[in-house]
């Protein structure tokens, strides 16, 4: 029965990552062929009667083309990725009120689209801040739903946006007698672009999941905090720097590529923990919405859990199970999911389970050189009493406090500084 569930989850696993896979390359596909119709359009326009003169080229503002395209679509890669729904509807309708009448849209710019996303982006919006005030176990879940959203938005983005700003890149600046040779072959069998068009989409998609897993763990926050005050504030400096982004963009590509220069960089460093935060979020959110603990088993088997705070040389929120052993608890993960399973000793036993408002925490007593050790999904919640016994700890609400120490409080739970014995959860 373990090894047939284990195949079931790998197997939902698999065809996850091959549908977006799928979408991905349908996405640089449909965007190559648009973008080839679109150079082929504007070549036949801008070309004397005999097409087959050679054009001649000015090097230095083609450089400054090309150099000018790269930046202006670093910087967008970078906006998109900060808030793909509200990116992509937003450069949807300027590239719909830009379009010269009668010529060929690229999909993201069909009013149907862009009018769409923006629609589902203001209800977002509106759903989001209008839901603070609203007590906290029905506000998560707006906040969960919310979370949801923006994965299926950045798969959205990733295969219908992002291929279109990796073309431009790559065709603004080129030869137009390059441009009108690779066009002139069948729009479906157009291969002649690919391999250059295929390596800066894959750049760009680096680019864009680097940055974006580090703006969505703001969404993870929020769904995990439980002060409205902390999610307006993690909300509204997002905002502010995304503003800033796409001012600096519309003033010039190149400011607009200085602004998200060190975006990039704070994202390259902190990328690890804000995947293994997302992780844990995934599994909250997924457990809140889909009332995960009436599937749950506490009483034999492992346990889900996160380590809560670094130990036996494993980071913050390493996900894993756990096993009750002797005097001790043992934790088994996998290294990227995919490795051979590991099991090490955490060396303590847990004294107390704290349980909190979305997920509890097993803690050893000071004296044993502990602290926090594990935390437990929401799943478990309902069964805090059956994990207490079957660990044999000791049973505890958490404390709900009030005020700026509490906020703090809690952030130093989040990074693993603090056993959360009367901290907010």
């Amino acid at each position: 029965m373990k090894a047939r569930n284990l195949i079931m989850h790998w197997s939902r696993i698999f065809v996850a990552h091959a549908m977006c896979a799928i979408a991905t390359v349908a996405g640089a596909l449909t965007a190559n062929a648009v973008a080839s119709s679109q150079s082929s359009s504007h070549a036949v326009e801008a070309s004397e009667p005999d097409s087959t003169a050679p054009i001649a080229l000015d090097a230095s503002k083609n450089v400054e083309l090309r150099s000018t395209s790269i930046s202006g679509g670093f910087a967008e890669i970078t906006g998109l990725a900060v808030s793909p729904l509200m990116v992509m509807s937003l450069f949807g309708a300027v590239d719909w009120y830009r379009a010269v009448p009668g010529s060929v849209l690229p999909l993201h710019a069909n009013p149907w689209v862009w009018g769409t996303l923006l629609t589902i982006f203001s209800i977002g919006l509106i759903a989001r801040w209008t839901t603070r005030p609203v007590p906290m176990p029905i506000r998560k879940l707006f906040d969960a739903a919310h979370y949801l959203e923006s994965k299926c938005s950045a798969l959205l983005a990733a295969g219908l946006l992002l291929p279109y700003i990796a073309s431009t890149m790559t065709q603004v600046g080129m030869d137009p007698n390059q441009v009108a040779s690779t066009v002139r072959l069948d729009p479906q069998l157009a291969l002649a672009g690919m391999p250059s068009d295929v390596l800066m989409y894959f750049a760009a998609l680096s680019l864009f999941a680097v940055v974006w897993v580090v703006s969505h763990s703001i969404d993870a926050l929020v769904l995990l905090s439980p002060f409205a005050v902390l999610d307006a504030a993690l909300l509204s400096a997002r905002a502010t720097f995304l503003a800033l982004l796409l001012g600096a963009t519309a003033l010039h590509p190149v400011l607009g590529a200085l602004v998200a220069l060190p975006i990039v960089i704070f994202c390259i460093f902190v990328a690890g923990w804000c995947v293994r935060l997302d992780i844990f979020a995934m599994t909250c959110a997924w457990d809140t919405l889909f009332r995960r603990w009436s599937h749950a088993a506490p009483l034999d088997g492992c346990v889900r859990a996160f380590i809560a705070r670094p130990r036996a040389g494993l980071p913050t929120r390493t996900r894993g199970t756990i096993i009750p052993s002797g005097a001790s608890m043992k934790f088994r993960y996998r290294r990227w999911f995919v490795m051979p399973a590991r099991e090490v000793d955490l060396g303590v036993h847990p004294s107390t389970l704290v349980r909190g408002l979305l997920w509890s925490t097993f803690v050893a007593a000071s004296e044993q050189g502990g602290g926090a050790l594990v935390a437990l999904p929401p799943r478990y919640q309902s069964h805090a009493a059956i994990l207490a016994a079957r660990f044999g700890a000791e049973q505890k609400d958490g404390l709900l406090l009030s005020g700026w120490s509490s906020v703090k409080e809690f952030l130093r739970t989040l990074f693993g500084k603090r056993p959360p014995t009367a901290a907010v959860q």
